[in-house]
């Protein structure tokens, strides 16, 4: 195989979007050398195939302007990859007004623990992130972190937390745990709150056989 040619044909296909290089070695180049890869890399982006935008992600160049934003939204979180959290969700359901510069982000498109690219920083959460995922680890995240969000409607709040609380399900809360620790404090809330709801639920249980030792 022509190591080169194949990528430079990748990159004329997909022109626009991002290259994340442990990512796209364990999924679609994974009988390319690590150190090759990251030669040919170099040599496209000496060519102008490609730009650098963070160590071991690459932006593929394009006749068309480039939208870095949109294609980190692309790689990232599209196609059930991850979510925004933080700042992005709760500006999103108009629950707070928070102005910070990072944006953050869940998604399963990561290999190391976490990865910043500019004023994104990705955590990793291996998991695919369908809509009861997304409902329901909404749901955690307002819970665990209502008291950093600035300016909060209760209401606005309110609503979408229990939206997302109508999702469980102890399988769906499983592997949301399974992959993301959230606090005790935040787990019995979620019982709480689905008890208010209605929603049998072994939450505390679930949650306490995977961290047995952190209670």
């Amino acid at each position: 195989m022509n190591y080169t040619k194949t990528l430079r044909e990748f990159c004329s296909q997909n022109q626009g979007h991002i290259f994340d290089v442990q990512y796209e070695l364990n999924h679609r180049f994974s009988l390319v050398p690590y150190k090759t890869l990251l030669k040919i890399l170099n040599r496209l982006e000496i060519e102008g195939i490609v730009s650098s935008l963070a160590k071991g992600v690459y932006i593929t160049n394009s006749d068309q302007e480039l939208d870095i934003d949109q294609a980190i939204k692309e790689y990232y979180v599209d196609h059930f990859s991850g979510m925004m959290i933080g700042k992005e969700l709760f500006n999103y359901y108009d629950i707070g007004d928070l102005d910070e510069d990072i944006i953050e982000i869940y998604t399963n498109r990561i290999i190391s623990n976490n990865k910043t690219i500019g004023k994104y920083h990705l955590i990793k959460f291996d998991t695919y992130f369908y809509d009861e995922i997304v409902n329901l680890v909404t749901t955690l995240e307002l819970i665990e972190k209502v008291s950093s969000i600035s300016d909060i409607n209760y209401i606005r709040y309110n609503e979408e937390k229990e939206f997302g609380a109508t999702s469980y399900t102890d399988e769906i809360f499983k592997e949301i745990i399974s992959h993301h620790k959230y606090k005790y404090s935040t787990i019995a809330t979620l019982d709480s709150l689905l008890t208010k709801l209605s929603i049998e639920n072994n939450a505390l249980l679930i949650y306490k056989e995977h961290y047995i030792n952190a209670l």
